[in-house]
């Protein structure tokens, strides 16, 4: 009996990828992360100390979609784990990738939000690693296209986790917006997935208009 192709997630532990697994968990995923997690028999735990071609070239499964919530130490190592899913989708003849910017991907970031609170000012190896994530995107997506590859982003506002009350008002005060909740990105999920999708090559912001 031939089984549906599984969505491949790196970072399944963390915030966001975490709500991605848990809502999509029955239509099978794979969780490529250092850190197991106890999703039972819907889901498979990949340790990320392993390489992943490791895992891909054991042909056990066939994976449909890769969705790449880690956080990488080093940008080599993201392009690496790209690379690899590619090569499988190329020899399989389709895929979907879905990677994650920031809205600090495109806009310059909000300086006077973090003074006097918990949270630090935004890096600017944070912002130059997510702007380049929104470029590769858009030139994977062109160079895929023949082998059936599509390739998009989602670029998330503030993502409600533990914040406090004064930096969650002093972000809301910064463009009347509040702070978005990893369930916000679940539907945008759930349309790169789908099988009638045609979006490709795309960057698509969920922030509530904060970026505005």
């Amino acid at each position: 009996m031939k089984t549906a192709p599984l969505n491949l997630i790196t970072g399944g532990s963390g915030l966001i990828g975490r709500a991605i697994c848990e809502h999509i968990l029955f239509g099978g995923i794979l969780n490529y992360d250092l850190k197991k997690t106890p999703y039972g028999k819907a889901g498979c735990w990949m340790d990320a100390r392993v390489p992943l071609s490791h895992y891909l070239h054991e042909d056990k499964f066939t994976i449909g979609a890769f969705i790449d919530c880690a956080r990488y130490d080093h940008q080599c190592d993201q392009v690496t784990a790209w690379e690899t899913i590619i090569d499988y989708f190329r020899q399989r003849g389709s895929g979907r990738m879905i990677l994650f910017s920031s809205i600090y991907g495109h806009i310059a970031p909000d300086f006077g939000i973090y003074p006097g609170t918990e949270i630090p000012e935004t890096p600017l190896d944070y912002a130059m690693s997510k702007g380049g994530i929104e470029q590769a995107t858009r030139f994977l997506a062109e160079k895929l296209k023949p082998y059936n590859i599509q390739v998009n982003a989602i670029a998330p506002g503030g993502v409600k986790n533990q914040h406090s009350e004064d930096f969650q008002r002093l972000y809301r005060d910064a463009s009347n917006a509040p702070m978005i909740e990893p369930k916000n990105l679940l539907p945008v999920v759930d349309m790169l997935l789908h099988p009638d999708n045609a979006v490709n090559g795309q960057v698509i912001t969920v922030d509530g208009g904060w970026s505005l």
